[in-house]
C-alpha cells in the first residue's frame, strides 16, 4: 500500500522476498516500510503472484520478489528480497505496470506494450512460449499506441494479457484461453494479439467502470464473473495514477489566500514537506518529458518552479514560516 505521504508498506506472504523488506520470512502480519524505495514518488504499485512492481512519477520501474521465470526483467532467475531497478526500461517513460501470476506488463508512454517472465501459455505475445527474462516489446502491437494494459492473474492456469487500443477501438488478447472464455472458436494458447471485435463503441466506456458491461457483452454468458471481467475491472479501478500528496498551483493559491482554514492548510504542508518522495513528486520537470530521465546524475527537479513556489508563498509569511 502506498500511503498519501509516499511510503511503501508491505505485509503477508514473502516466502520469495516479494514485500521487498530485505528478507524471506515466511509471513509478516504487519506492515513494513519498504525502505529502499524510501525518496521516491511512486505512482502505481502492482503484485503478482509472488513477485511485486512498481514505477515512479518519472518513470522508473523496479521489481523485486519471486523471479523463477525472469518476471522481474532484471535478465536472470535470481529471486530478489528488495527492490531493483529494471534498467532495460530505462529509456521508455513507462506510465503504467501489470502483474499476472508469473509474468509482467509495462506500458510506455508511446503507447508501446513490453512483456517478460513466463511464457508457456503464449501471454507475452512474441509468437513463442519461450520465458523473457529482460522487457521485450510486443512487436504485433508496433504502431498500434496501446492505452490500457492488464494481466490475467487470478489462476495460475488461466495466464492471458489484455490491451486496449483506442484508434481502432478494439481489445487484443494473447494467452491462455483454456476456459474457453472467448465467444468464438479458438485455439487455447494465443501466442501473438487477436483482436477482440467490439459489437459497440467503447470509446467512451473504456474510460469508466461502464465498459466492463461491454467485457461481458463479448463473452460467452456463462462465464460472466470469469478472470476477463475481473481483469477489466481490475485495470479499470487502478487506472489513476499518483495517489501521493503533491503540490498543485490551485492548492499553493488556497494556501495563501484561505486564512479560515489554517488548520487544514498546515496538516497538507506538514504532510508534503516532511515527506522526500513528496517534495520530489511536487517539483519534477515534466516539460518536454525531462522527468522521465531522471537518475543518480539527473534529479529531475525543476529549480525554476522551486524558485517561483518560494517567491509564491513568500507574500504570506505565515504560510511561509510553515513551510
Amino acid at each position: 500500500s502506498v500511503c498519501e505521504g509516499g511510503e511503501l508498506f508491505t505485509w503477508g506472504q514473502n516466502t520469495y522476498g516479494q514485500l521487498g523488506v530485505g528478507s524471506q520470512t515466511t509471513l509478516t502480519p504487519k506492515p513494513q516500510l519498504v525502505e529502499r524505495l524510501k525518496g521516491i514518488p511512486l505512482a502505481q504499485i502492482a503484485a503478482g503472484g509472488a513477485h511485486s512492481i512498481t514505477v515512479s512519477l518519472s518513470g522508473a520501474v523496479y521489481s523485486w520478489g519471486k523471479n523463477n521465470f525472469g518476471q522481474l526483467g532484471l535478465g536472470d532467475t535470481k529471486d530478489r528480497d528488495c527492490p531493483s531497478y529494471v534498467g532495460a526500461l530505462e529509456h521508455w517513460k513507462t506510465v503504467f505496470i501489470s502483474c499476472g501470476a508469473d509474468h509482467t506488463a509495462v506500458l510506455s508512454k508511446e503507447g508501446l506494450v513490453w512483456t517478460f517472465g513466463a511464457g508457456g501459455s503464449g501471454q507475452l505475445g512474441h509468437n513463442s512460449t519461450r520465458n523473457e527474462l529482460l522487457p521485450r516489446v510486443v512487436a504485433e502491437l508496433l504502431g498500434a499506441r496501446v492505452s490500457h494494459i492488464a494481466c490475467g492473474r487470478w489462476e495460475v492456469l488461466v495466464e492471458h494479457t489484455l490491451v486496449y487500443v483506442p484508434s481502432s477501438d478494439k481489445f487484443y488478447f494473447f494467452g491462455s484461453d483454456d476456459e474457453g472464455q472467448l465467444e468464438d472458436e479458438r485455439k487455447l494458447n494465443q501466442l501473438i494479439p487477436v483482436p477482440i471485435n467490439s459489437p459497440v463503441s467503447t470509446r467512451k466506456s473504456c474510460q469508466s467502470n461502464d465498459h466492463c458491461r461491454y467485457i461481458q457483452s463479448i463473452f460467452k454468458p456463462i462465464c460472466y464473473t470469469c478472470n476477463f471481467v475481473n481483469v477489466f475491472m481490475h485495470f479499470t479501478q487502478n487506472s489513476c495514477l499518483n495517489g501521493i500528496a503533491t503540490l498543485e498551483d490551485t492548492e499553493v493559491d488556497a494556501w495563501i489566500s484561505n486564512s479560515t482554514h489554517w488548520e487544514s492548510t498546515k496538516r497538507n504542508i506538514r504532510l508534503i514537506f516532511s515527506s522526500e518522495a513528496c517534495i520530489n513528486g511536487s517539483f519534477l520537470d515534466k516539460s518536454r518529458d525531462k522527468h522521465f530521465k531522471t537518475s543518480k546524475e539527473v534529479s529531475g527537479v525543476d529549480m525554476s518552479e522551486v524558485k517561483r513556489f518560494h517567491e509564491k508563498i513568500s507574500t504570506n509569511q505565515t504560510v511561509y514560516r510553515e513551510v
